[in-house]
């Protein structure tokens, strides 16, 4: 019986202890937060932040590895990234409590007195549009954080159903040839990761890097393309070696069913002409830093981007050139994350899957080209009923063009694109920027065919290393008319350019053989070929 009784006097001392750590400090509530998952940011009146339990209080990126973010132009606006039942201990007084969850939720911005011991707020967000309903599901093609312990809660929260953790070799400023410093190799084992499971898909992937010929994106692979990186500059390759070529590891990599993406394109791209003619490239990652209508100025710089005329066109016009000379190339979005900044899938990929999501229907997704990318407005775009990645045949004539956009991100203008050239245009109204588009377009010359809008606006992820602008684009529907193709002689007359500072890269690059800059010079004269016929092919 004694020892029953201090048993029960043990029981309710901790059920005290419990109590008495559930009180806040005098004049404090504390607040328990009922919701989804999502990103928080809370504010007094004065605009100073107040964290959940367990969260950071001040932007110090060393302190914490995943679990919150880093916005705004200064880097100094902290967000939480929570689920339903957090806690949050405030003084007395008025708050805003700011809650987002991805492009396809309405952000909540909702105003609370805090008064008393205990106090639950409730944060109801309300639904803009459901794409996952249509096929259509949202990932991050592109990021190396966090840890993959912190992936999932941070996905789920940003509305993600699918991220892509690669792995990558980083260079040192200082050092002989081949020092730097791998990362996320540890978590690579060529099967999904064990976070996944039936609803959200993490698998570890691969960035491959040049300094001056490519960065490129291995997806869904099964064993690593080594040495990772190659070359004297920032990645610094084993031996300083400029090889293999990014064309010999595109080849391995699509050898094991791996899907090629270009990393934020176009920085840098010395080897892209060579490596998108000999079809080793299946998509672009057009929005990750910057605006696709400007050349990033830092990475420019950074990759010595001078030389070729192509460097003085904006990146999006260097994609429609590609498309010009029928190269078929998806459109897609990754983050970049490597830090608290910027949010993952501040960029992101919608992909529209043969059959249930996996990682796999994702990927191949991308590879087919059912694709539109987005930082905020949500598209759909039909032309004679086909989607982006479709082939429709036709003759010169009218066809019917669909098309809509929302957004939770005001943009200014949604644009049909036929062959890199704006056709037709509307603006968005209303509070969820809809605009709409159902009218018949002539057509007198295949080739290619898409949906974008896009805005002034600035997203504040970050200072302008991590700014982009309100864009969203679909990947292309390919228009089959016999005889009339897309004018391809101002883009192949770019790109054998471009081939021409490829070679004079060859001529001086440092490679472990001299039959290595034999196989590269047969290389650059296959694509130069390529080029030639469609410089020759004039379209009036």
């Amino acid at each position: 019986m004694r020892r029953l009784i201090l048993l029960a006097m043990f029981a309710a001392l901790l059920l005290l202890a419990q109590h008495e750590t559930e009180k806040p400090f005098p004049g404090f509530t504390r607040v328990r937060l009922e919701m989804g998952a999502v990103r928080l940011r809370v504010t007094n009146a004065a605009g100073e932040y107040f964290a959940p339990l367990g969260h950071l209080t001040a932007p110090d990126p060393g302190k914490r590895m995943s679990g919150d973010l880093i916005m705004g132009t200064a880097g100094d606006q902290l967000n939480a990234y929570v689920h339903g039942g957090a806690m949050i201990d405030l003084p007395h007084g008025e708050y805003t409590f700011e809650a987002r969850h991805g492009l396809e939720m309405i952000p909540l911005k909702q105003k609370v007195t805090i008064a008393g011991e205990k106090q639950t707020v409730s944060l109801k967000m309300s639904r803009l549009a459901d794409f996952e309903a249509q096929g259509w599901y949202p990932g991050d093609t592109h990021m190396h954080f966090p840890d993959p312990s912190g992936i999932r809660n941070e996905m789920e929260c940003e509305g993600l159903r699918v991220c892509s953790l690669l792995l990558l070799k980083s260079g040192y400023p200082k050092g002989k040839p081949g020092d730097g410093h791998f990362q996320n190799v540890e978590h690579f084992s060529g099967k999904m990761h064990p976070v996944s499971d039936e609803k959200y898909f993490v698998k570890v992937g691969e960035e491959f890097r040049h300094g001056l010929l490519a960065h490129l994106i291995f997806l869904d692979l099964k064993s690593i393309v080594w040495p990772v990186s190659t070359g004297q500059l920032r990645e610094s390759g084993a031996g300083g070696f400029d090889w293999p070529l990014m064309f010999h590891a595109t080849a391995e990599a699509r050898a094991q069913g791996a899907m090629v993406t270009w990393a934020h394109w176009p920085y840098p791209s010395l080897e892209a002409p060579l490596d998108i003619a000999m079809g080793h490239i299946d998509a672009l990652d057009l929005l990750t830093t910057g605006s696709p209508f400007e050349h990033h100025p830092i990475l420019v710089g950074v990759y010595k981007m001078t030389g070729a005329k192509v460097y003085s066109l904006a990146p999006i016009d260097v994609y429609y050139h590609y498309l010009n000379c029928g190269f078929r190339l998806a459109a897609s979005a990754g983050s970049d994350k490597m830090a608290l900044n910027p949010p993952m899938g501040s960029a992101r990929t919608y992909v529209k899957t043969d059959g249930p999501l996996t990682y796999t229907s994702w990927v191949q997704g991308i590879k087919a080209g059912r694709t539109f990318i987005s930082t905020g407005p949500l598209l759909t775009f039909t032309v004679n009923g086909k989607e982006a990645g479709a082939t429709l045949k036709l003759a010169p004539g009218k066809v019917r063009v669909k098309a809509t956009a929302k957004s939770i991100e005001p943009y200014d203008v949604l644009e049909v694109i036929h062959n890199g050239k704006v056709i037709h245009s509307v603006s968005p109204t209303g509070a969820d920027f809809n605009a709409s588009i159902d009218t018949e377009l002539q057509l007198d010359r295949g080739g290619w065919i898409a949906l974008r809008a896009h805005g002034k606006k600035m997203l504040p992820f970050g200072a302008t290393w991590w700014q982009q602008p309100v864009f969203a684009h679909t990947s292309p529907i390919y228009l089959d008319m016999p005889g009339k193709p897309a004018p391809s002689a101002e883009a192949a007359e770019l790109f054998l350019d471009q081939l021409d500072q490829l070679q004079k890269w060859a001529d001086g690059a440092h490679f472990p053989t001299p039959a290595n800059k034999v196989e590269t010079n047969k290389l650059i004269a296959t694509a130069r070929a390529k080029y030639e016929a469609l410089r020759a092919n004039r379209v009036e």
